[in-house]
């Protein structure tokens, strides 16, 4: 027995197509305002790792009983976290992998440091020393990305766990 497949020819009905079509832009308005949230996690992911080296850093200090120093380089954009060296900007690294510093990824640059009363420093080295007994002066460390976005860890005296401020 012959069968014959003229007049049954393979393709998509107008109905298929505008369902498909549908539910790729659904997806779309879903997707597409989120894309500019994807360039900012750099900033944010770089705002907690520091917030964490603070955190960190402060209870090294109460817990080994010696002050802890942290460095950040604002040109270079990195930070190291050790013992206060005989320099007000140095340190002597600590060994674990949390205090072996750390670098900003690209795009994402240290804006400022204020700490204390002073004046905001935009430039060069800055010092938060995080004593034994757990009082810091109140610090805020301001990061910046290329698109204009800021985040700030802000370091709050007496033993405050450093928070992340997205503005």
């Amino acid at each position: 027995m012959r069968t014959s497949t003229a007049g049954a020819e393979r393709g998509f009905t107008l109905l298929e197509l505008v369902v498909t079509l549908a539910v790729i832009a659904l997806g779309a308005t879903l997707v597409l305002p989120r894309l500019g949230d994807a360039r900012g996690l750099a900033l944010a992911a770089a705002a907690r790792r520091l917030a964490d080296t603070v955190a960190y850093g402060r209870d090294r200090a109460i817990l080994g009983g010696r002050p802890m120093r942290l460095v950040l380089d604002l040109d270079r954009g990195r930070w190291e976290l050790g013992t206060p060296g005989r320099d007000p900007a140095t340190v002597v690294p600590d060994a674990s992998p949390t205090g072996r510093g750390g670098v900003l990824p690209a795009g994402v640059r240290l804006a400022a440091v204020t700490a204390g009363g002073t004046p905001a420093a935009s430039g060069g080295i800055a010092a938060l020393d995080l004593e034994p007994d757990g009082d810091a002066l109140p610090a805020r460390i301001d990061l910046a990305d290329g698109s204009g976005r800021r985040a700030g860890v802000v370091v709050p005296p007496a033993g405050g766990r450093p928070r992340v401020e997205a503005e």
